[in-house]
């Protein structure tokens, strides 16, 4: 079956039900709320939503409506947007507990686990002995990792029901969260014994045995949690938690090929059931087995049994893969088996769009989104931000923001389009509300802490990581935040603390040692980076270190010594043959070599395995280049470039734009000058804080557009681009007759390269024309004690004439 289908159709089948439902409301009587109650209590609640929204116009504070309302959001899949109507009618006396139970469903389903828990909380002051409150308290306070709350929650609620599975399960978490194993031990035994008093006490016998190896695998008895895993899995092999958990486990340990083997057998034991298919495909790709994965997807959905899921869970590989344009096409059939499209997942399709560069589609649906302000903002704001509009894109994303003050992405959204304008300290403001918005944003999180380096900020970044970590603490990924910037701070406790935790996972040791590795080397040099990672006694031919290896090979090239990281790649290599990473590392160490030929066949080698592999495309772009194969060299950059995916969402990478930029450098090299300026505004386009490209075209404009230079230089100044960009800012500024801020620049230009004589004579030259003559008679002075620069001549005319000679 083909994943396609005719584009207009699409249309007709997003729009149709909307403008249905519009036209039944222009022409037919609106239905009495007690004919929408009765739809509700037959399941009928997608047919209800646009009624009530026509009710809602007219009485937006009715308690009943909203609540009717917040109730069929909930249950058609759109809990975000059911939030705000059932926080509405909670607030209704009679409706406090009822509503406030839904609004806490709706929060933990599309908000925030803190928002939730406050909800909880207050619910529980209503309703102390209230089951259900009870229940979603917990379960909220182990989302938000308040697990010392959680365990006081469990204990009332065990004394309501003393063998609630629920409640003991929750309690052997939060205890083994709290490294507080023997009453971890205890609550164990007496889950087992509960589960033995349970009508259907079978049902809990793998959260049992998963629950027991989970509890001896942080208790440090990792042997035995390993067999305990592997019987659990014989016992239970297509049981979702425990082939998901065990999965976890084996990639903790450093054993992929086990966690492999694992989904293998789960989807082959349940070959129609989509996480199955969904993990064992991804992992399939992840190895390099794109065409397996892909068949493995495509046979879903056509067996008829997952119908749109299918096609859906198909549309989410392809966008894990950054292959939009087939993303979307996935995700056209999946809507096309569907009835009323809610409009979360339309919005969803639409983005898609937008990330295909299919903007005149896009736009073609956002009247569909009409009566959805937040999602008919978001959408617009995305499709102009995509074209290179952020300004109106930002008016959109600040009318949504108004409806719904505490949506993450909105705000993330908001600060990509400040980083555009060049507003930094705007565009930091937006990203710290997003991860206050949402704590456990790794999105937000990385943007804010990118943005806050670039500018220098090291401080605030490193508050950012703390407050992070104390809210996030079990997040691996915020502690290698923590380990870099604490490290570079030299806040030695901070640093110390997060290195032992982040050290006991095992999957993670390999990035840590990389990153510990960086910093004994920014002081003491590559030798003493090179010499951390092997005293750290990794198994450097496992691909979970990587990046331990990665390091080393460059620590070792950077002292010369060649020969010992081609030794270190070759033994990978031949450790793990299939790896595409290892013969990419010893690519480099080839190259590093003088042996491009050879460099050249491991890289291939690399793309042999995963095809499009940005790494190894630009790897073989670097080895064309230095062959003279320009024109090789910016097709290849530009594959890779298209395969990193940037239309997706910035993850914070700082060189996130680095294959566009090297491409833009080797146009420039050649001479395309308008070439040069139409792949600089694109990259701006995407990447407002690019510091090097802001200076760029700020060169390139400095004749024709002196105002715009202006404000891209100030920017890439702020951006910490270098000297050469305070060096532009300062002739300028100068030209412009800001005599007092150019000196300003040039001051720092100096600061940062106090034996350059050209610095010293711009910089007496702008404080001549500021008016200090003594400061320009000195500057000019120390620019000529050097023997030759190119302003020497001019230099020695403007010191006689301030000396009057």
């Amino acid at each position: 079956m083909s994943p396609r289908v005719v584009g207009s159709r699409i249309f007709v089948r997003l729009a149709g039900p909307v403008a249905a439902l519009l036209l039944v409301a222009a022409c037919s009587p609106q239905p009495s709320v007690d004919e929408i109650r009765s739809f509700q209590q037959v399941g009928r609640f997608a047919e209800t939503i646009e009624p009530l929204r026509t009710r809602l116009a007219e009485a937006p504070d009715d308690p009943e409506l909203n609540h009717l309302y917040g109730v069929a959001l909930l249950q058609t899949g759109q809990a975000a947007l059911a939030i705000w109507p059932l926080r509405k009618s909670a607030q209704d006396p009679g409706r406090e507990i009822d509503d406030g139970l839904l609004l806490m469903q709706a929060i933990l389903a599309g908000g925030s686990a803190e928002d939730a828990v406050a909800v909880g909380a207050g619910l529980r002051e209503l309703a102390p002995d209230r089951v259900e409150v009870l229940r979603l308290l917990i379960n909220a306070r182990m989302r938000a990792r308040q697990n010392e709350q959680a365990l006081e929650d469990v204990a009332s609620l065990l004394e309501l029901e003393p063998d609630d599975p629920g409640a003991m399960i929750s309690r052997l978490v939060a205890l083994l969260s709290l490294d507080r194993a023997e009453e971890a031990e205890q609550a164990l035994e007496a889950l087992g014994e509960a589960a033995k008093r349970l009508e259907g006490g079978y049902e809990w016998e793998p959260r049992i045995c998963g629950g027991t190896a989970t509890f001896l695998k942080e208790k440090g008895d990792l042997e035995a949690a390993e067999n305990l895993w592997n019987e659990c899995l014989e016992q239970f092999p297509a049981e979702e938690m425990i082939v998901f958990s065990g999965v976890e486990f084996f990639n903790e340990i450093g054993n992929p090929a086990r966690a492999s083997e694992v989904l293998r057998r789960a989807y082959e034991t349940e070959p129609t059931h989509l996480p199955f298919v969904d993990a064992y495909a991804n992992r399939l790709a992840l190895a390099g087995q794109s065409e397996e994965a892909e068949r493995i997807l495509l046979a879903a959905t056509e067996d008829g049994f997952n119908d749109r899921r299918a096609w859906f869970t198909l549309s989410d590989y392809y966008e894990r893969r950054d292959e939009f344009d087939r993303a979307a096409e996935a995700m056209q059939n999946g809507l096309a088996l569907m009835g009323d499209v809610p409009p979360l997942i339309a919005a969803e399709y639409v983005d898609l769009l937008i990330r295909a560069g299919r903007y005149a589609e896009a736009e073609a649906l956002l009247p569909s989104f009409q009566n959805e302000v937040m999602i008919s903002n978001l959408l617009r704001g995305r499709l102009l931000l995509a074209r290179g509009q952020p300004r109106q894109a930002l008016d959109a994303f600040q009318e949504g923001i108004r409806v719904w003050p505490d949506n993450s992405v909105a705000r993330w959204l908001a600060a990509r389009a400040h980083e555009q304008l060049g507003d930094y300290d705007l565009a930091v403001r937006e990203y710290a509300e997003a991860l206050r918005s949402d704590p456990g944003d790794r999105d937000a999180l990385a943007s804010l802490l990118r943005l806050l380096e670039m500018l220098g900020r090291d401080a605030e970044a490193l508050v950012v990581v703390e407050r992070y970590w104390r809210e996030q603490p079990g997040d691996p990924e915020g502690l290698l935040h923590v380990v870099r910037i604490a490290g570079r701070a030299g806040r030695r406790r901070l640093l110390d603390q997060a290195t032992k935790e982040l050290g006991v996972i095992p999957s993670y040791r390999g990035r840590l040692v990389a990153e510990l590795a960086a910093l004994q080397a920014s002081r003491s040099g590559p030798a003493a980076g090179a010499e951390y990672i092997r005293n750290a006694r990794l198994d450097l031919g496992h691909p979970v270190h990587e990046a331990a290896l990665t390091a080393l090979v460059e620590y070792l090239a950077a002292q010369g010594s060649h020969g010992a990281a081609l030794r270190a790649a070759d033994a990978a290599v031949a450790a793990a043959p299939e790896e595409p990473r290892f013969h990419e590392i010893r690519a480099s160490a080839l190259r590093g070599a003088g042996e491009r030929e050879l460099a050249r066949e491991a890289f291939e080698r690399a793309l042999s395995l995963e095809p499009e592999r940005p790494t190894a495309l630009a790897g073989l772009a670097a080895l064309a280049a230095e062959r003279g194969d320009v024109a090789e060299a910016i097709a290849l950059y530009d594959r890779a470039d298209a395969a990193s995916g940037y239309g997706r969402a910035d993850h914070g990478d700082p060189e996130r734009s680095r294959y566009a930029w090297q491409a833009i450098r080797l146009v420039a090299a050649s001479g395309g000058e308008a070439e040069v300026e139409r792949r600089l505004e694109a990259l701006l386009v995407r990447d407002g804080a690019h510091a090097a490209a802001l200076e760029l075209r700020a060169r390139q404009l400095q004749a024709r557009d002196p105002e715009r230079a202006l404000s891209l230089a100030r920017r890439a100044a702020r951006l910490r681009a270098g000297p050469e960009a305070l060096d532009l800012l300062g002739r300028i500024q100068l030209e412009r007759g800001d005599a007092e801020q150019a000196a300003e620049s040039f001051r720092r230009y100096v600061a940062s390269r106090p034996d350059e004589p050209s610095g010293h004579y711009w910089l007496g030259v702008a404080l001549a024309a500021a008016g200090d003559v003594e400061g320009a008679r000195s500057e000019l002075a120390a620019a000529l004690e050097a023997e030759s620069f190119p302003e020497r001549e001019d230099a020695q005319a403007q010191l006689a004439r301030l000396r009057g000679e």
